[in-house]
């Protein structure tokens, strides 16, 4: 039996298509087993014209077999028309059928075989198309007609095309009677010309069908000419079929219309093709859709363009905006439009279109975004662009993985030469082992090949059983490490450091290990000889680097105490100067402003001479003195005096406490906290401060402090800007600022100086805010200090 050429996907044997599970497939299949046993010469092209499949008949007529998806539109070596015309492959009735998507009817031509010899033959290309319209590939029903062309004129002629035809072709009358019945139409519906001529063509038409029968009468009466009525008519059996009829209506030698001609194709496959490929197309946007791709139609003629939401997700666009192929190129980073310019140039000659670039997205925190494009251009008979179908997949995670990888391996090649390691890579089940340079180099060998065999004769005798020992544990455990002493081709005998890593297969078989090897022959020397230093000043050094430390600390504190609370009185007597330089005629304002820059000045000196106390206290009893924090408080408020006025702030708050401690140190940790309030601030500063006794109860809740004391608590609360609370802690480290420094000023110590006071106290200080929520500072302190 002629056979079709199998697919790839072709099941084999009866018994293996039995065992298919894709009813899908399994139609297929049987589709081109009919297609097989057909008589007639069929084969079949994709849109783009190329032949997919034929069978024998086929290639029994070409006198040849082409390669599907190697040639277009025909398998017959030449072509002529019916006057003897070459007849261009792409001007053939299939290439006809499936670019202008129509049947071609009544196009018989010549064809040439490789051996010389003509055939004539009837083409019946059919276009199929998918939900959309488009057509997706076409069959054609070749039938060789050279033998009635011979006997043309003939009675028999007329006859022999119907007997020959793959379609059901019949007539009746105007009463619906049938008249004549060939061969396709007793293969497709399963009745005998007997069992049908002479009956009512109602017998194949279902019952809630059968209105269509008058319907069509009526049409033919008027002389009209019926094409292509897709319908349903039943079988012999059954069987319910999807059928195109066409039908004309049959004149007597007067002109008179005494019946109908009706052909009928069974398009029952071609329906179930058209089902397969709306349930693919289907398949395929679900699957667009689960792999976060956007996708997209551009018809290039009139720039009508179709978007997915997920394309305009990753523009970064709402899918409710307009958008055109051209917002996708503005899109694209200046750097890099010049690879999709030439990409597109090079898709307008293949058709295909496809490159990865940089894209800018509107009004986001990081714009930048990397996307890979994937497009087939369509092109009209004459190749201009008609049409470009794409995918866009944002692939931002990628590149940055990509990019970690190669910094990762670019500092990992520069620490490896940096740090003079050799680099082994050993085969399991070879034993053969690539090294670097620096391998040979450390172990001391020039032997073209390295193995573990050769590996281990290097290694020390005393020290190979515990090597192999280490080895064996590494293949289970799937790590290595190790030192031992090697003895080099010179004698020389060396310390090395080896690490490394398992390889497993799937089965979790051992099949490779990769490590480095290290020369640690001199630190192991260093750390002989450091070892002996070190327990001989470790006690020196314990108690020297605390001390240093500090003092150190110390010193740090200082020198911001000496340059940041000097500023404001600072700032105040720069202020009034100038203010009384543009008064100088005006005796009254000029006394005023001159006292107050007197008691500025005062103050500084004040400042300066605490700071130089400071400056030389200790933390011993004599440090702390009781302090009154109301002084203290309105201390600080006389040096932002001009700030607060000028903030338009307030400041509110409740009797506080006498305590014992650091006149100097308690200023410097209200002004702090003050300023920044005042500072952090966008509408009118109001800050508030509150100090109540801890209860017992309370002390007991924080481990720091010794629950015999008592405790103060000092609430600071301000309206600011606020911060995160992830960065409650952070902000009591020297330098950290969460703020731009163009916006708010300021060095970054001013709160840690705080903690450093708070901690200096034998107290506790914490920190609670959101963004715009401003913040609140909590300091505890004991009342009397130990």
């Amino acid at each position: 039996m002629p056979q079709l050429k199998r697919p790839n996907n072709d099941p084999g044997p009866p018994g293996r298509r039995e065992r298919m599970k894709n009813p899908v497939e399994a139609a297929t299949i049987f589709t081109q087993q009919v297609i097989q046993a057909l008589p007639a010469a069929v084969y079949t092209c994709d849109a783009d014209g190329y032949i997919l499949s034929y069978n024998e008949a086929a290639a029994s007529l070409w006198g040849r077999k082409p390669e599907p998806g190697k040639e277009l539109w025909s398998g017959a070596a030449k072509m002529y028309t019916m006057d003897g015309k070459a007849l261009p492959l792409d001007q053939s009735s299939m290439a006809i059928a499936i670019q202008e998507g129509r049947e071609i009817q009544d196009a018989a031509f010549i064809i040439e075989r490789p051996d010389g010899t003509r055939r004539f033959v009837l083409p019946h290309p059919k276009p199929f198309f998918n939900a959309a319209g488009k057509v997706t590939g076409a069959v054609n029903i070749l039938a060789d007609i050279t033998d009635q062309k011979n006997i043309e004129g003939s009675n028999g002629h007329f006859a022999a095309i119907v007997e020959s035809s793959d379609d059901a072709i019949i007539s009746k009358t105007l009463e619906s009677i049938v008249t004549s019945w060939n061969k396709s139409a007793e293969r497709i519906f399963g009745y005998t010309a007997q069992e049908m001529i002479g009956v009512s063509i109602t017998k194949i038409v279902p019952p809630d069908r059968l209105d269509e029968e008058p319907e069509i009468l009526e049409r033919l009466k008027r002389g009209e000419r019926i094409d292509h009525f897709e319908t349903k008519r039943l079988t012999k059996d059954g069987r319910l079929l999807d059928i195109s009829l066409s039908i004309s209506p049959v004149k007597n030698s007067k002109g008179v219309i005494i019946g109908a001609s009706k052909i009928a194709r069974d398009i029952t496959a071609h329906k179930k093709a058209e089902q397969q490929i709306r349930e693919s197309e289907e398949r395929l946007r679900l699957a667009i859709e689960s792999a976060d791709l956007g996708s997209f139609t551009w018809n290039m003629q009139d720039n009508e363009f179709n978007f997915s939401e997920r394309l305009a997700d990753i523009y970064g666009y709402p899918s409710t905006n307009k958008l055109s192929y051209n917002d996708l190129l503005e899109a694209i980073d200046d750097d890099d439009r010049h690879i999709a310019d030439r990409s597109f140039e090079k898709a307008l000659q293949t058709s295909v279109l496809k490159y990865e670039v940089r894209i800018i997205l509107p009004d986001t925190y990081h714009p930048v975004h990397w996307i890979r494009l994937n497009a087939k251009i369509l092109f009209d008979d004459k190749q201009a662009p008609l049409k470009m179908q794409g995918i866009v997949l944002d692939i931002t995670e990628q590149k940055e993985a990509e990019q970690r990888i190669k910094d990762s391996e670019e500092r990992l090649r520069l620490a490896v030469e940096a740090a003079e390691i050799g680099l082994w890579d050993l085969d399991l089940i070879t034993g053969l082992t690539i090294t670097s340079p620096e391998h040979k180099k450390i172990m001391g060998h020039s032997k073209e090949q390295w193995s573990r065999l050769l590996f281990m004769q290097y290694v020390h005798p005393l020290d190979r059983s515990w090597v192999e020992h280490a080895f064996q544990t590494g293949l289970i455990t799937g790590s290595l490490a190790y030192e031992t002493r090697i003895i080099r081709e010179d004698q020389s005998e060396r310390w090395i450091r080896v690490n490394g890593t398992t390889v497993y297969d799937k089965k979790q078989n051992p099949v490779r290990m990769i490590g480095t090897v290290l020369d640690i022959t001199d630190q192991k020397k260093a750390n002989d000889e450091l070892e002996k230093m070190v327990l001989a000043r470790t006690s020196e050094l314990l108690t020297s680097n605390s001390a240093l430390e500090k003092s150190n600390h110390e010193l740090e504190q200082y020198a911001y105490i000496a340059s940041h609370d000097l500023q404001e009185p600072l700032r105040k007597i720069q202020t009034f100067a100038n203010m009384v330089k543009e008064h100088l005629n005006d005796s009254q304002f000029t006394e005023k402003y001159f006292n107050k820059i007197y008691l500025s000045a005062k103050r500084m000196s004040t400042l300066i001479n605490e700071v130089l106390n400071y400056s030389r206290l200790t933390k011993t009893g004599e440090q702390f003195q009781k302090t009154d924090l109301n002084k203290v408080l309105k201390d600080v408020l006389s040096d932002y005096e001009l700030l607060i006025e000028q903030k338009q702030a307030t400041v509110t708050y409740t009797n506080l406490p006498v305590i014992k401690g650091i006149p100097l140190q308690l200023h410097q940790l209200f002004a702090n906290l003050i300023s920044n309030a005042l500072k952090f601030s966008e509408t009118n500063p109001a800050i508030n401060i509150t100090a109540t006794m801890l209860l017992p109860t309370e002390v007991a809740q924080y481990p720091k402090l010794l629950e015999d004391y008592e405790y103060v608590k000092l609430v600071f609360t301000d309206n600011g800007i606020g911060f995160e609370q992830q960065y409650a802690e952070q902000i009591f480290i020297i330098f950290q600022r969460l703020n731009n420094i163009r916006a708010y000023s300021g060095t970054g110590i001013g709160l840690a100086l705080c903690k450093k006071i708070v901690d200096h106290h034998d107290g506790i200080i914490t920190a609670k805010s959101a963004p715009g929520m401003g913040a609140t500072f909590t300091i505890i302190l004991p009342v009397n200090h130990w």
